[in-house]
């Protein structure tokens, strides 16, 4: 039955905790507070460690609007500066990725080094000395950095707790197949949607939009064991699901992957994916691992970056398999990613503007696969750093 207007905008007659109201996704004033309240205050993923291989490799990036530069020192440690002069804030390091030894603002020619993030160089420093400005006052600006199982994590707050204490127990499900060989990213790129950044995380926890993808209807969701995996939440919002065994074969054009190739601990028919809030999804398909993360660049705009990640030393045919596995499912052109980028795209549309009040996040299933506890842990989290309730945002407390 169709329904009325009074009818449509109407609360939903589920628990509070299973729906929310869709003001989040689209508010300018509630991204301006995610920004000062989740992306200032928490550990966020910023690369593997992979991509800083020797000294003085770097990556740039931006967290909660901070210019940031990820370094990896003459000492081997990685670590993470504001990437913004100390004399009139322009930005110092231009590129995404690199090698320098020092770091220099093209504005007035002050340098830095890349280890201790200290300034070494100030042209003509005594006129500033006469006023008691000293080199040594003008070092940049250095944020906590941690590296977990190769992931490479940083906060710009002080006092939040450790990074281990962060991710907790989240991710055993993925610690041999992360942690017993060296891994690399082999593949990156990223993409500008025209949605809210929760709208993608939550694409890696509604395992119940898989029916859209033609290539999980024929070699998943037609496995009895793909509806017998069990969700498992943790601390800080965190969430991963069980394991269980695709049949690629299923699936026109496609075999079932290659032992050989197969990742640590993991067969290689085998799919599992972890959640760590607030942006980072872990998905491991026996053979290779994507892991995704966001950048927020507004309420309706949102910079996805996608990673390919692979053992390091393949030989050239087992990588060749690797990016194989990897493109056919993940890649620009390959079954799902567009599939996923044109849905969040669809409901930003849709969502946008107030018209469609809800979303309902009210599944249950004992826990299973298609059950939304995930999703529903992953806004409690949320509510907790926000200060307000999904279901009624412009509430506080």
């Amino acid at each position: 039955m169709s329904r009325n207007n009074d009818e449509y905008y109407r609360k939903p007659p589920v628990p509070e905790t299973h729906y929310i109201d869709n003001r989040i996704y689209w508010d300018q004033g509630i991204f301006d507070e995610e920004q000062e309240k989740i992306f200032s205050k928490i550990w966020k993923f910023v690369c593997h460690e992979s991509e800083l291989p020797e000294p003085y490799d770097f990556r740039t990036t931006t967290l909660a609007g901070t210019p940031l530069i990820v370094t990896r020192g003459a000492d081997g440690e990685i670590r993470t500066f504001i990437n913004a002069c100390s004399h009139r804030g322009v930005e110092i390091v231009r590129r995404p990725r690199g090698n320098a030894k020092s770091l220099e603002c093209i504005f007035h020619r002050w340098t830095y080094d890349p280890t201790t993030g200290e300034c070494t160089g100030i042209p003509r420093k005594e006129a500033f000395e006469k006023t008691g400005l000293q080199m040594k006052d003008c070092g940049l600006q250095e944020f906590k950095t941690g590296v977990y199982l190769g992931l490479v994590f940083v906060t710009l707050n002080d006092n939040a707790e450790p990074l281990e204490e962060f991710i907790g127990d989240s991710l055993e499900m993925h610690k041999e197949t992360l942690g017993t060989k060296p891994m690399e990213v082999f593949d990156f790129y990223e993409q500008v949607l025209p949605t809210n950044w929760k709208s993608w995380q939550e694409t890696n926890m509604d395992l119940y939009h898989e029916f859209m993808h033609l290539a999980n209807r024929k070699t998943g969701l037609t496995q009895n064991d793909y509806y017998e995996r069990k969700w498992h939440v943790y601390p800080n919002g965190h969430a991963g699901v069980d394991r269980y065994k695709a049949r690629y074969d299923k699936y026109k054009g496609w075999t079932a992957r290659d032992e050989s190739v197969s990742l640590p601990g993991i067969s290689p028919n085998e799919f599992q994916i972890v959640n760590l809030y607030p942006d980072l999804a872990i998905n491991a398909r026996g053979t290779v691992i994507r892991i995704d993360s966001q950048i927020p660049l507004g309420p309706d705009k949102t910079l996805v970056q996608y990673r390919g990640l692979a053992v390091k030393g393949d030989t050239p045919e087992e990588r060749a398999q690797r990016v194989n596995d990897y493109t056919v499912i993940w890649g620009p052109f390959g079954t799902n990613l567009a599939e996923d980028t044109l849905a969040v795209s669809l409901q930003a549309r849709a969502v946008h503007g107030g018209q469609v009040p809800y979303t309902y996040w009210s599944r249950e299933e004992d826990g299973l696969t298609h059950d939304d506890v995930g999703l529903r842990t992953y806004y409690r989290e949320w509510e907790r750093l926000m200060g307000r309730p999904a279901n009624a945002p412009m509430n506080r407390g």
